[in-house]
């Protein structure tokens, strides 16, 4: 059973620290990520893999790319510098096991998915930017591991298709808007909710924005599963990390999360035993004497209250 499982069985949140490339192509960054995620007490590592061959045109790869947040001097070489090799992966596998944190990513080639299900990861992920791509759903469900899919960019006819795609999987499906940040009023926190009831299947949300206000929402509407970007620190360069929540921002999201969980309950109204005390001191014996007093004699009772209290 999967961490996520697990989550799913205890009626619980699946938190995914969501690291994209801000390893930045080291192996031993993606490592401290993973150790700074375990300390927070996220569920899971999420990252992306890319076969460039797979996904790159000549044009493409050899097109100048002038940006701040680039590693080349083309976009194939700046691709290819955010990308651990295929050894890379399999010792980021071994040591999230021995962190004891689920780690898995979401591939955007056919190749990623076929060398990511060899490697052995207990899942995956399907990015808004993919989720059109049938042929790659495909491929993925053919692995029969659990597929949670981001709907950013997305109509629900696209979502239909999508879901159709990866009939037979284990789905789960995250309302998500595409825009880094996102702000709060492209959110759209209700279409948790209309996703649960158009397909259900458990929901949750990915998101982009600022703070974890909105996460902790997400919960209290229903969200089974939260991701967010996940830096070491927003300045450093790439165009995820600014849209990231670092440690201490994690950390807390975490917290809140665990405690909004408990303080939903089961919504079965109920005098509580940390009340019992509170309803002995304000429901005390004068109180129990009232409501047990006859009407005519608690009406003398008010009188009689009333009229010391007007008195000169």
């Amino acid at each position: 059973m999967t961490r996520l499982q697990q989550r799913m069985a205890d009626g619980q949140t699946y938190i995914i620290a969501e690291i994209g490339q801000n390893h930045q192509g080291s192996l031993e960054m993606a490592r401290e990520l993973l150790r700074a995620a375990k300390n927070c007490g996220v569920d899971a590592v999420k990252s992306q893999k890319r076969h460039l061959p797979s996904l790159l045109t000549d044009e493409e790869r050899t097109r100048p790319y002038d940006s701040p947040h680039s590693f080349g001097a083309t976009y194939g070489e700046h691709r290819a510098a955010l990308e651990l090799s295929l050894d890379d992966w399999r010792a980021l596998f071994d040591y999230a096991r021995e962190l004891d944190i689920e780690l898995f990513a979401s591939p955007w080639d056919i190749v990623s998915a076929a060398q990511l299900s060899a490697i052995g990861a207990p899942l995956f992920k399907i990015a808004s930017a993919t989720l059109t791509n049938i042929p790659l759903l495909e491929r993925v469900a053919r692995a029969d591991r659990p597929v949670i899919v981001s709907t950013g960019m997305s109509t629900l006819q696209e979502i239909d298709a999508a879901v159709e795609a990866l009939d037979g999987c284990e789905l789960y499906l995250l309302q998500c808007t595409s825009a880094y940040p996102t702000s709060f009023d492209s959110i759209n926190l209700r279409a948790i909710e209309t996703l649960r009831r158009r397909y259900g299947l458990p929901v949750g949300l990915s998101g982009h924005h600022r703070g974890i206000a909105v996460d902790v929402a997400a919960v209290a509407l229903g969200a089974r599963v939260l991701e967010r970007h996940f830096t070491l620190d927003r300045t450093l360069r790439g165009s995820d990390h600014a849209a990231s929540l670092e440690p201490a921002g994690l950390a807390r999201l975490v917290r809140d999360v665990r405690a909004v969980e408990s303080a939903l309950g089961d919504g079965h109204k109920a005098v509580h035993a940390c009340e019992q005390a509170s309803l002995a001191k304000l429901r005390g014996p004068r109180q129990r004497v009232a409501a047990r007093a006859p009407s005519g004699a608690l009406a003398e009772s008010i009188a009689a209250a009333v009229q010391s209290w007007s008195a000169p």
